[in-house]
């Protein structure tokens, strides 16, 4: 009995140790480098999906029609160009008429009326370039829209010194002005065409500005004159009044003939006094009478008429000014825009290497789940 007792004592025990290193955490993280193992191991499969979408982005962008940009720089005019003007403004200048218009203000206000969305849509819709885009169906009214705004708001454009990106801090203020169109002839020719179109609004406009400012003159300083000689009739009419009642009182006093006292002191009306008689009285009368114009015997009325004279006779012919002056005339570009295109391909490009790598991560991950899975299950 001892020796099988001894014999039990002696047999092996069964390991109570479970392996539970399935159940570690680690299990959970992300190996970087088993990450790096994946993607080469399925590199064939993800240049290909690569190489498929460049095709794709390439197929896409010569889709799109080409872009051609015609650029031009503009700075303020020069004093020669300006010569009309300074002229106008030097003749008004000496009638008191101030024009408030130089070469800083021509240059800023083609640059205001060039970037109108009005005048931009106003000058498209006039255009050859226009109406060969609409003419499969002139009458598409939506088409109509959406080319104008595509037009006015992305292909033509203006960047000023302080804009510009390429401009190391110039110490001169210029604008850059852009057209894009679907060939080099028409970028040029839209942009020089709508330059001449803005021009000739710039032309009108101080046109407008020096008239209106020459009418407000002559109307203010015609109301002016209208009133004071209004109240010189009303000065002439009292005058005669009041002779009157002189000769009337001369006449009463019995004084026909001037009188002078011996070193006596009279009291008398300095402006119509008795005491000159009432025949002088009645010939002052009569020459006041006479006196049917007032502006002729008051060098102030009569300067003031000449003035407006003046500005009657003045006569502005239609402004025709450059309000700028070129640095770079419209060019007629030589090489088409690839920017768009160059977009396309690398965004193509970046979808199908992102979306084949994720893929292929995607269905290592699921891989790995399902099999964990399936061990958990068996287990």
């Amino acid at each position: 009995m001892n020796d099988s007792s001894n014999k039990n004592d002696t047999t092996p025990i069964k390991s109570q140790i479970y392996d539970l290193s399935h159940l570690s955490p680690q299990r959970d993280e992300v190996d970087f480098f088993e990450l790096i193992t994946v993607i080469l191991n399925s590199k064939f499969k993800i240049i290909i999906v690569t190489f498929l979408f460049i095709v794709a982005g390439l197929t896409v962008a010569y889709m799109i029609p080409n872009q051609w940009t015609s650029t031009a720089i503009v700075i303020k005019p020069s004093d020669e160009s300006i010569q009309v003007l300074d002229k106008i403004t030097t003749d008004l200048a000496a009638l008191d008429v101030i024009i408030d218009v130089d070469a800083d203000y021509l240059l800023s206000t083609f640059k205001q009326n060039f970037d109108s969305r009005d005048m931009r849509a106003e000058y498209l819709v006039n255009t050859n370039y226009f109406k060969k885009l609409m003419a499969e169906n002139p009458q598409d009214e939506v088409r109509k829209k959406y080319l104008i705004e595509k037009i006015i708001n992305q292909d033509i454009s203006s960047v000023s010194s302080q804009q510009d990106k390429n401009d190391d801090k110039s110490e001169y203020r210029y604008y850059k002005l852009s057209h894009k169109a679907e060939t080099a002839s028409d970028a040029h020719d839209l942009l020089l065409g709508y330059i001449n179109y803005v021009k000739k609004i710039v032309d009108a406009d101080i046109t407008r500005k020096i008239k209106r400012t020459i009418d407000t003159a002559k109307n203010l300083s015609t109301e002016k004159y209208n009133l004071d000689l209004l109240r010189a009739k009303n000065n002439q009419e009292v005058k005669i009044e009041r002779l009157k009642y002189a000769i009337d009182m001369a006449n009463a006093a019995g004084i026909k003939k001037p009188i002078y006292g011996s070193g006596t002191v009279i009291n008398d009306d300095p402006d119509f006094p008795i005491t000159i008689g009432s025949d002088t009285l009645s010939k002052k009368l009569e020459i006041e009478k006479s006196i049917t114009d007032p502006v002729l015997i008051d060098p102030d009325l009569l300067n003031r008429k000449l003035y407006i004279e003046k500005l009657n006779n003045l006569k502005v012919d239609n402004i025709d000014i450059v309000p700028f002056k070129y640095l770079q005339q419209p060019t007629e570009p030589t090489i088409k825009d690839a920017t768009k295109r160059l977009l396309i391909l690398i965004l193509f490009t970046l979808i199908g290497f992102v979306g084949s790598v994720t893929f292929v991560l995607i269905k290592h991950f699921r891989r790995e789940w399902e099999q964990k899975n399936q061990g958990t299950h068996i287990g």
